[in-house]
């Protein structure tokens, strides 16, 4: 929880050196190479650090003008259904994004600007490991709801 909080205070970096580019830009006539690049970037791995910090305090977007509508047992048996589904689909996306990852750290791939930092390889490689905790906590929530659905159904 503290890395998510802590990954917010990127987004105030990123304005930081956005006003830096400005200044240099308009008040001294000398635009900086790099931070667009290291904004998106920087952008990018708070995103993805934000995505396992959202689904571990389940804090994420829902929709549930179906799921209100259901009795008490039906929603947690319904809440074990969604954690497979989540599963299966973060399994999938993990070994997907493992893969570029290591293809991407192995080609020693960069960003091909002026700059050329390996800014692709991290942001795989930052994503795959957001993947598996991703699916680290998919499988304990799945634990946590086949035991709740069980104990009161």
């Amino acid at each position: 929880q503290r890395l998510g909080e802590a990954t917010s205070l990127v987004f105030v970096v990123i304005v930081a050196i956005s006003a830096y580019e400005v200044v240099m830009r308009y008040a001294f006539d000398a635009p900086t190479i790099w931070v667009h690049e290291i904004s998106v970037a920087l952008a990018a791995a708070a995103f993805a650090i934000g995505g396992p910090y959202v689904h571990g305090t389940r804090q994420h977007i829902a929709i549930m003008f179906f799921f209100d509508r259901l009795p008490q047992a039906a929603r947690r048996w319904v809440r074990v259904l969604l954690s497979l589904l989540t599963l299966a689909f973060l399994s999938l996306l993990t070994y997907a994004a493992g893969s570029q990852a290591l293809q991407s750290l192995r080609e020693g791939e960069t960003s091909g600007t002026a700059l050329n930092l390996p800014i692709p390889a991290t942001l795989k490689t930052v994503f795959a490991l957001c993947c598996v905790v991703l699916l680290a906590q998919t499988v304990g929530q799945l634990v946590a709801d086949v035991r709740a659905a069980r104990s009161r159904s």
